[in-house]
């Protein structure tokens, strides 16, 4: 029998997470700030928030770089105290952080792809074991579990591996290894299998790591026409929609891997 093994990114694969949640989330740190007399200005929040996301996201592929997520809530707000002239204190850092984790568990804007469920479950049903394989930026892993069993996703998730539990983040080759050395009792797969939407955290990144690439292009940056596309015979793939993935297996099943 074959050792098959897929893993997926969380945010953007399997859930949304777009404009409108971060505005919500945005939103609810705005009104928390005035609660507690501190008049900050809705785009000035949602500046320092988006702002420090995109430098984050650029450390990690540049530098390889993970920061623990309390500690991102608070350069967030100490870059936007400082706007304010006003310092910041510890409370205020868990309050945000606390209100920044239940907007993510309680809106109606982070909820699972139209296609998320369906995948997974194909993917268990043809054979695969299935694992996450996601970052953290501003909420902690447990937050992410949370979500994914609110929507009934981790029924089909054999094994979830989190930036924060491992101390390093994609496309760092560590976290990719944890995740298939827990999926595959560290034998070596038939088939090994990652998808996501970020071309360097998750396309690269498993490229890197001796592991096949599926990289979700719902803009169509990359895959114009023809999707699947394959970007490196074998390795590395691209595809417009997520159930487009159920096809890769059947691409990469002639391959000598």
């Amino acid at each position: 029998m074959s050792l098959k093994v897929i893993t997926f990114d969380v945010y953007n694969t399997l859930i949304n997470y777009g404009k409108e949640l971060i505005e919500e989330i945005t939103s609810n740190i705005t009104k928390y700030l005035k609660s507690i007399g501190i008049e900050a200005s809705f785009e000035h929040v949602y500046e320092a928030y988006v702002g420090l996301d995109r430098e984050i996201r650029l450390r990690r592929v540049t530098e390889m770089v993970y920061v623990p997520p309390m500690d991102n809530v608070r350069t967030f707000l100490e870059r936007l105290m400082h706007r304010y002239g006003i310092e910041l204190n510890e409370r205020m850092v868990m309050d945000v952080a606390n209100i920044i984790s239940n907007t993510l568990l309680e809106s109606k804007n982070a909820k699972p792809g139209e296609d998320a469920q369906y995948v997974l479950m194909e993917m268990k049903d043809d054979g695969y074991r299935v694992g996450v394989v996601s970052n953290v930026i501003f909420w902690s892993s447990s937050v992410t579990r949370r979500l994914l069993d609110k929507y009934g996703l981790s029924k089909y998730i054999d094994v979830q591996v989190y930036a924060d539990e491992v101390g390093k983040a994609k496309p760092h080759p560590a976290i990719f290894e944890r995740a298939y050395s827990l999926l595959t009792h560290d034998m070596e797969p038939d088939i090994a299998i990652h998808v996501g939407d970020g071309f360097k955290e998750d396309l690269l990144g498993s490229v890197l790591d001796d592991i096949i690439g599926v990289f979700i292009d719902r803009e169509g940056k990359f895959v114009i026409s023809g999707s699947p596309a394959e970007f490196i015979k074998c390795r590395a793939y691209g595809v417009r929609r997520l159930k487009e993935v159920l096809l890769i297996p059947h691409l990469v099943s002639s391959c000598s891997i």
